[in-house]
């Protein structure tokens, strides 16, 4: 019962959060969550008694003894939540991004039940970011006050059994994830010193965590990397020469021209030939220290300390104030296109104008909503596309040509799983021979242009984008 009004708030056919079940466990862990929502706060949880008693924290915890911050006690949240990470769709209850901020293990005084009960405790947080003592004081109804008390936590005086103190570690990360900065789609080339232009790379975008000798690989929206490009591990490991350190890049596999191949990456992928290479351009974290508040110019700089050799670990090179040229010669090589990087911009972890792509042909991520069957392909013929727009899911039209006979087998038993009886689609035409499926799969095509239908003209399957989030795709032509 104690997370009924937890469940009854989510529809877990729509949202990744876990499903409540209370589970048995002793343990004092404690995560700070920021939350993404309507209105940006932080969500703080402490573990108990099988759950996670929550608060919503709207300016977050504070360092400053004079500061009361107002801590709204909400619905208690399962266990599982606290490694939850992810977006909340549209529609959802609490819709947004979700990060994990902090975590670590906690002691309180009195026990955390008496508390509660009594609307007054004292918690001593032991994170990666934090550590100290915080007062938690009840006013009306759901509304407390976190007071921050001292620096450093002290040993708890209660009966009960605590926790041993962590050591951490000045060498650890100070995060295990990071929304990624994306670029926005500009036909302008911005001019003047303030600019830094580079290949726009066609791969997997890929977060590389390195620390105490050990690398996790992620993708932008927290899948897990590792195994995946398990060949370049070693190489990341000894590239960055026993630092700690958070990099942020495109995992990539080269044509016989230099060009990377998104279509060549997948072959890599699904039969372990090909040559996989990490792209870096970017220095999120060194050595415990978040670096995302700091310039682009600075974190650059700090990377390009990284000069240890190693044979498929490069730095993305940067060219400033010359974006016309670049652009030039992007389109003379044939390439994807460029990215154009303000020198002066933080590492946000939004889309915005700090940084922008400007593309030498059309290239675009869409979701499948259906699949059509021929004679001739009696697997599958065409794959039906869309993405969201102000409308919805919205139809662009269908690509048939790409795919060899094993794509199409792999990709029909994918599709088989999740067919549904009705139109995905907000403005779906008459397509008569189409079979109609949960829009999940997001593809990548080539294409010439979009016609004033918008519909996609001589459109090319480049392959699945397993990095990426269907309910995130949106036209971008």
């Amino acid at each position: 019962m104690r997370l009924k009004k937890y469940n009854e708030k989510r529809d877990f056919s729509k949202t990744g959060e876990p499903e409540g079940k209370v589970q048995k466990s002793s343990k004092k862990r404690f995560v700070i969550q920021f939350h993404r929502a309507r209105r940006d706060h932080y969500d703080f949880r402490l573990e108990h008694n099988g759950v996670l008693v929550s608060w919503a924290i709207p300016k977050g915890l504070s360092e400053n003894y004079r500061d009361k911050r107002l801590a709204v006690k909400v619905e208690d949240h399962p266990l599982d939540y606290i490694s939850f990470e992810g977006v909340i769709p549209k529609g959802q209850y609490g819709a947004g991004r979700v990060e994990i901020w902090d975590n670590g293990i906690y002691q309180c005084q009195p026990t955390l039940s008496k508390g509660l009960k009594e609307g007054s405790f004292k918690v001593a947080l032991i994170g990666k970011k934090v550590q100290g003592i915080w007062a938690f004081v009840k006013m009306e109804e759901d509304n407390w006050l976190a007071i921050y008390e001292k620096a450093q936590p002290q040993k708890s005086t209660q009966k009960e059994k605590t926790t041993k103190p962590l050591k951490i570690s000045p060498s650890r990360n100070p995060f295990d994830f990071a929304s990624v900065k994306l670029a926005q789609l500009s036909e302008k080339i911005p001019k003047g010193k303030d600019w830094a232009f580079e290949i726009k790379y066609d791969g997997y975008r890929t977060l590389a965590f390195v620390e105490n000798g050990k690398i996790v690989l992620k993708s932008r929206n927290n899948k897990a990397f590792t195994q995946k490009f398990k060949p370049l591990c070693a190489e990341i490991l000894d590239f960055t020469q026993e630092n700690s350190a958070v990099f942020d890049g495109e995992v990539v596999v080269f044509d016989k021209n230099g060009r990377s191949d998104f279509s060549l990456l997948q072959q890599a992928i699904k039969n372990g030939k090909g040559q996989l290479f990490y792209v870096i351009f970017d220095l999120l974290a060194l050595n415990g220290e978040d670096l995302r508040k700091k310039t682009l110019k600075e974190r650059r700089k700090l990377l390009e300390n990284f000069t240890k050799l190693s044979p498929h670990i490069l730095l993305s090179q940067q060219v400033i104030g010359k974006g016309e040229q670049c652009f030039t010669l992007a389109k003379k090589l044939n390439l994807e296109g460029i990215v154009a990087k303000n020198l002066n911009s933080l590492y946000d972890g939004q889309r915005n104008e700090d940084w922008l792509k400007i593309k030498c042909y059309k290239k675009q991520e869409f979701v499948i909503g259906g699949f059509e069957k021929s004679d001739k392909n009696k697997e599958l013929s065409a794959i039906l596309l869309g993405a969201e727009s102000k409308e919805g899911f919205t139809y662009y039209g269908k690509v048939g040509i790409g795919f060899d006979e094993k794509t199409r087998r792999s990709l029909r038993k994918k599709l088989d799983k999740i067919v549904v009886k009705t139109s995905p689609f907000e403005n779906s035409p008459n397509l008569k021979r189409a079979t109609f499926v949960k829009p999940k799969f997001v593809v990548e095509i080539k294409f010439a242009e979009l016609t004033k239908d918008l519909l996609i003209r001589q459109g090319v399957f480049l392959g699945l984008r397993e990095d990426k989030d269907a309910k995130d795709v949106v036209l971008e032509i």
